[in-house]
């Protein structure tokens, strides 16, 4: 007979592996690996050379509403920072009990992949800035389908 621990593993396990995306141990180390390699080498954002900066650090609380935002924009089929709801990044963060402050977000869609997202990202001035602001300290990403999101947050 499985015990209930092992039937929550294994639930557990299934749900990582749902064809929606979302919060796997790759997207979290390839996330943060391209976020910290951009930060660590320096990039121009539009005409602003960003010099290097500190790496940032991985945060679940950012990650869970990057991931819950990005689920939301796909199931009511919509693109934008506020939901129709009405909430924004700062707020959905904070329900989630982030305890930090200045949230910033990161928004696409239409990728199949982490590197185009990142090129994109990186061609657009506010995202890349976004990416290199000094100020951040840490990240949380998620993806769903097509839609991507990072948050990014000073504790």
């Amino acid at each position: 007979m499985i015990r209930l621990s092992q039937l929550i593993i294994l639930l557990a396990l299934l749900a990582a592996c749902h064809k929606e995306g979302g919060i796997t141990r790759d997207i979290k180390t390839e996330m943060l690996t391209a976020v910290n390699t951009l930060r660590q080498t320096g990039c121009t954002c539009g005409d602003t050379f960003m010099p290097p900066v500190e790496p940032l650090l991985w945060n679940d609380t950012l990650a869970m509403a990057a991931l819950e935002h990005a689920r939301d924009m796909d199931a009511h089929n919509y693109f934008s920072h506020i939901s129709p709801g009405g909430t924004s990044p700062i707020q959905r963060t904070m329900a989630l009990g982030y305890s930090g402050n200045y949230v910033t977000e990161n928004i696409a869609r239409g990728f199949s992949s982490l590197d185009p997202v990142m090129e994109a990202w990186k061609e657009s001035e506010d995202h890349c800035k976004a990416m290199m602001d000094p100020l951040q300290t840490h990240l949380g990403a998620g993806n769903v389908d097509t839609y991507w999101v990072q948050e990014f947050g000073r504790e």
